[in-house]
């Protein structure tokens, strides 16, 4: 059996199961306490009436029965019989017929019993044996207007009905904030900027909001003045090389060649890492900006060439055009990053680059032949400054920011990156684009 996953969904089923065994009971009781009683009673004095309606009619003048009859149909609703037309016993009895039947057997002293026609099943009848005769008398269903089983099912129903709307709307009102805290924190949980909760409701409920709200308050905070304070660091870090750089270009380049060369690198990788560590620091800001239309098909395209222009040999087989809305600044980053480590990675052989574009998801796929890596290290390289010591080649290795920028940006878009070994050697590094971001990011 499969339940609810929503808080709403479970915790109006357990107030709507909840209901249901209370009215349940409370139908029962009022059966037994009062329906129950009130049925016996109108049983008692319908029977006391055809008791007394056989006898009168036995004790009447012939001439006078006639007029007996009619008044007797007109007034209390029996009609008495003189045919003795088989009849038989209904096959469901109410429980008000059962209640008759006790009744007039009683009065009767032997058992009595309803019967009705086959060829007329709105009248019952029923047979009187009463000096030397049997008389029979019946009377139509509608003369019993008191029906306990509809009555308790009207009631059951209306009562589910109003008590399970009230329900709903009761814990609706408790679990829409809930809801909505769900809602941005998953919001947050992506890097993008939540908006305030509502901090009213229920006393709980409104500390909650007020909790959260103070909380991502404080976070984008801290946020904000990391990226100042690495800001100030790169505009500090950058002069001093800038003027290194300057200064190298001025050295007489009779000096020691390899010296000067080595020192230039380590500038050059010193920016490099400056420039990365900012682009993993400016996170999510801007994130739902710039959303565009492209197509995927030409933006890979233009990353392979400026790859090729650089030395890197690529294998891509171009597909027809695939659409999608999305800011390519950061897709192209999120491509450029993945290209970027399987060249380094990938021993100068050939990338294979392969795009899906599926009604469900788009993915990318980029195919390397290098080393690979251990499974219990998949995770492991999507963390900022992490790299691989043994498994992937030293003398390539970057500044262990490539793939964690790679990860921060899927988690804001929604995007997904997954890594695995491939068949032969090698690494396959997936881009994922699922459906529901194939316009934008979600409010």
């Amino acid at each position: 059996m499969h339940y609810p996953k929503t808080l709403f969904a479970r915790t109006g089923l357990t107030i709507a199961i909840a209901m249901l065994i209370f009215l349940l009971f409370s139908g029962s009781v009022i059966f037994y306490y009062i329906l129950q009683p009130v049925a016996r009673q109108a049983s008692e004095d319908l029977a006391a009436l055809i008791m007394l309606s056989t006898q009168t009619w036995v004790e009447l003048p012939p001439e006078t029965r006639s007029d007996f009859e009619d008044e007797l149909h007109s007034q209390h609703g029996l009609t008495l019989s003189h045919t003795n037309t088989p009849l038989t016993t209904p096959t469901i009895k109410s429980p008000f017929l059962h209640f008759l039947e006790n009744a007039l057997s009683l009065r009767q002293g032997a058992d009595v019993f309803i019967l009705h026609d086959p060829a007329d099943s709105n009248w019952l009848w029923v047979d009187i044996p009463i000096a030397d005769q049997s008389l029979r008398i019946g009377f139509t269903h509608s003369r019993i207007k008191a029906r306990p089983p509809a009555a308790i099912l009207a009631l059951i129903l209306g009562a589910s009905i109003i008590t399970l709307l009230t329900s709903l709307l009761l814990v609706r009102r408790l679990t829409h904030p809930l809801a909505r805290l769900a809602k941005e924190t998953s919001r947050f949980g992506r890097g993008e900027r939540p908006d305030p909760l509502p901090e009213e409701g229920p006393e709980e409920l409104a500390l909650l909001a007020r909790n959260f709200n103070h909380m991502t308050g404080q976070v984008q905070q801290l946020l904000s003045n990391r990226t100042t304070l690495l800001g100030g660091i790169s505009h500090d870090l950058r002069t001093p090389i800038a003027r290194l750089q300057l200064a190298m270009e001025f050295l007489n380049h009779e000096q020691d060649p390899k010296l000067l060369e080595g020192m230039q690198h380590d500038l050059a990788e010193m920016n490099h890492l400056i420039t990365r560590t900012l682009e993993l620091a400016k996170g999510m800001e801007d994130a739902s900006q710039d959303i565009k239309e492209v197509d995927l098909v030409t933006l890979i395209s233009d990353l392979i060439e400026a790859h090729k222009h650089q030395g890197g040999i690529v294998e891509w087989e171009k597909p027809p055009p695939c659409m999608l809305q999305t800011n390519p600044t950061a897709l192209n980053r999120v491509l450029a990053n993945l290209l970027e480590n399987a060249k380094h990675y990938g021993e100068d052989k050939p990338i294979r680059i392969e795009l899906d574009c599926g009604i469900d998801s788009i993915t990318i796929s980029l195919l390397d032949h290098g080393p690979g890596i251990p499974d219990d290290q998949f995770e492991s390289v999507f963390q900022p400054f992490y790299r691989l010591e043994s498994s992937r080649s030293q003398t390539t290795g970057g500044s262990g920011l490539g793939l964690a920028i790679v990860k921060q940006l899927c988690d804001i878009y929604g995007w997904k990156v997954q890594l695995q070994p491939r068949s032969g050697g090698g690494l396959i590094a997936r881009l994922i684009i699922p459906q529901d971001r194939y316009s934008t990011i979600k409010d």
